[in-house]
């Protein structure tokens, strides 16, 4: 699929950001309809590690994903629980080869990647909303930032086939 670009992402955030909850609950039952492995996925994925504040925001910015992915220039694949557990082992991989460096090495190491993945806008604005601690609404506890960016990144490399 082709990179998607930083202001259809930016757009893409301000409408969902901007939906009523009967919207909210309209696009639910698209995304059900559509693409029920990924709903499931979010709504149970790490259930036992977020709280429900962290679930909420992990399921609203998987929304975001889907929604952004949907303005490509490519119909989205449907995506199936086995292609989840494939990109959600190689994530975890990825994840597990960095515990060894510090948060600067950490953070040099993220933004590595974001610079060299096939979606850089969609990834890159998914970190900020992870790492920006200027939203009183929702707090995400540090030990919840990777396994949520786990998460995430897996639903993206899910649609960038």
């Amino acid at each position: 699929m082709d990179p998607i670009p930083a202001d259809i992402v930016e757009g893409t955030w301000e409408m969902v950001s901007a939906i009523s909850e009967q919207q909210a609950q309209e696009l639910a039952e698209e995304m059900h309809e559509e693409q029920p492995a990924l709903m499931s996925y979010l709504l149970v994925v790490d259930d036992d590690m977020l709280n429900q504040e962290e679930r909420e925001l992990l399921f609203y910015i998987g929304t975001f994903i889907w929604q952004i992915m949907s303005q490509g220039s490519q119909l989205l694949p449907i995506i199936t629980e086995e292609s989840l557990e494939a990109a959600e082992e190689k994530n975890i991989a990825l994840v597990e080869s960095l515990q060894d460096e510090d948060e600067v090495g950490y953070m040099e190491a993220i933004m590595g990647i974001i610079d060299s993945y096939g979606q850089p806008d969609v990834l890159r604005y998914v970190v900020e909303v992870l790492m920006d601690d200027t939203d009183d609404d929702v707090v995400i506890r540090a030990e919840s930032v990777g396994a949520m960016f786990i998460d995430l990144k897996t639903v993206i490399d899910c649609f960038d086939v």
